[in-house]
């Protein structure tokens, strides 16, 4: 039994309530805190408040009677023992509010008897017992659905979450999207170190998966050292930023369990309801489990969505390699064109919606010029600094979609306003996405305005957790706006606009895109 029982007597009669207290006193087998209640208000906002180990009611209190605060102390989930006190001949009321949830009733009479101090024992030993089973059940629950050494939702919960799932992305016609992930070479970590250095890699592999996804995603552990995510709302180019921000931070990540320590990757497999086969949730497991064996195939630690398994599969059927690569390198030139072409349609278009404001097609323009300067000193490849020169002259595209007068306002914007210019990098990626033309420029297109510290937006993404590219067109277009004339404030000088690019290196932008820029634009003033 606990050491003290804390009461809240609840009877507008003052001269009840202290022989209430006098009748414990006596009968002191129990510690008792008292606190008081005369009216049904008061021990509803009372009980609301502070933890009581029971109430003693007056069933004709103050204003009401004993039936409608049982009422509202049930609607409020208030979980708290009650003990009705009546008129003698008034029994009838007390057997009415035991149906009503009361632990038990007392007559006056029996108040000022042992029989108080007996109900009182009886009715905390009853809650006691049953939250001890309604602990039992919420475990037993938790056992059912979860894994029980990760903690991670289990194989058969998974499933029934993203039939659920499934069927809600249909419903409202939105998107979802799926990553299976396997730990690399997980029976050496095993043979070599022992299964218990596995499990605590299975346990801390699901830390990391928790700590990256967002609270609306599901994380399930799939079977020995495979894991399931299910993205809600999420199109395929979200699932791949998530899966090599997951790919990352497990080839960064050392695990250790006493002086053992290994390196585990991690490759993953995406499918989403866009890929063109998929009827039923099945499909997305089905084709999650391909694409992960590609990831596989192409030598571990990589993602690979279904979309490119696929490919790579036509690929590797036809004879003649040289032949292949050829007709692949000829491809990717025509490709090129096709996008530059496509390119310079969207500024035309955007010239021609936002007559009298070019502003955007000449910004993005100067800005795809530093961003390629800087590319070439950070030495990326060909293919890179290909990809975020495309971005760099459609990352403003969205700004067909905000409102002309506010792009052309002359003052400061409201807090409103600046609200809709933020959506521009969503509405941009958007529309570019229905090209179907420029997948890997898309990520930098969406997240050109993150900050490295974690305040930007759209996903406020911090760091590392930032696509490389947009971290780079961040700093070309920063130090573009710093040097331009606008409707709303002067050009800086190159040496005032480099300033505040140094000033802002670790808060809004990336230290060693930032040193090396400097380096840029200094040596070619």
């Amino acid at each position: 039994m606990q050491k003290s029982v804390s009461i809240l007597v609840a009877d507008h009669n003052h001269p009840n309530v202290e022989s209430i207290k006098a009748t414990l006193t006596h009968f002191n087998d129990m510690k008792y805190k008292f606190d008081t209640a005369y009216s049904g208000k008061d021990i509803l906002e009372k009980a609301d408040q502070s933890k009581f180990d029971l109430v003693l009611m007056n069933f004709a209190i103050s204003g009401t009677n004993g039936i409608k605060v049982l009422d509202e102390i049930n609607k409020r989930k208030l979980e708290v023992p009650v003990i009705m006190i009546v008129d003698e001949g008034e029994e009838k009321s007390g057997v009415e509010a035991m149906d009503k949830g009361a632990y038990d009733y007392l007559t006056m009479e029996e108040i000022r008897t042992v029989a108080l101090s007996r109900a009182i024992r009886r009715a905390i030993q009853r809650k006691k017992l049953e939250d001890d089973v309604r602990e039992s059940l919420r475990k037993l629950e938790k056992m059912a659905i979860r894994d029980g050494l990760t903690g991670l939702y289990n194989h058969r919960h998974f499933k029934e979450l993203l039939k659920n799932e499934y069927k809600k992305a249909k419903r409202h016609i939105q998107p979802l999207s799926c990553i299976m992930l396997d730990l690399d070479h997980f029976k050496n970590v095993n043979d070599t170190h022992g299964h218990q250095f596995g499990d605590q890699v299975l346990v801390k592999s699901a830390e990391i998966l928790r700590r990256l996804v967002r609270d609306t995603d599901s994380v399930a552990r799939y079977g020995g050292e495979e894991f399931f995510i299910v993205l809600p709302n999420t199109q395929i180019e979200g699932a791949f930023i998530l899966a090599e921000r997951i790919r990352a931070a497990f080839e960064n990540n050392i695990f250790r369990k006493g002086d053992v320590s290994a390196v585990v990757t991690v490759s993953s497999g995406i499918s989403s309801t866009s890929d063109n086969n998929v009827t039923g949730d099945h499909d997305l497991i089905e084709n999650a489990d391909k694409a992960l064996y590609r990831a596989k195939w192409r030598g571990r630690n990589n993602v690979c969505t279904f979309e490119e398994a696929e490919f790579e599969k036509t690929v590797s059927l036809k004879e003649d390699g040289k032949k292949i690569k050829d007709f692949y390198a000829k491809l990717e030139s025509v490709h090129e064109d096709i996008k530059e072409t496509c390119i310079e349609s969207a500024q035309n278009i955007l010239r021609e919606l936002n007559s009298g404001w070019d502003y955007i097609n000449e910004h993005s323009i100067r800005v795809s010029r530093y961003a390629e300067k800087l590319t070439r000193e950070l030495f990326m490849s060909g293919e890179e600094i290909s990809v975020i020169k495309h971005a760099a002259l459609l990352h403003d595209i969205g700004m067909v979609g905000i409102n002309s007068k506010i792009l052309k306002k002359n003052g400061r914007l409201s807090d409103e306003e600046y609200n809709l210019i933020k959506r521009h990098s969503n509405i941009g990626m958007k529309i570019i996405e229905r090209t179907k033309l420029f997948h890997k420029e898309l990520p930098i297109i969406l997240h050109h305005h993150e900050r490295f510290d974690g305040s930007g937006y759209p996903h406020r993404l911090k760091g590392d957790n930032i696509p490389y590219g947009a971290r780079v067109l961040a700093v070309a277009e920063a130090y573009d706006v710093m040097m331009t004339d606008t409707l709303y404030k002067k050009a800086s000088s190159p040496d005032e606009a480099l300033s505040e690019i140094k000033e802002c290196a670790g808060k809004q932008f990336d230290p060693h895109i930032v040193d090396v820029f400097v380096k840029v634009i200094e040596r070619s003033e």
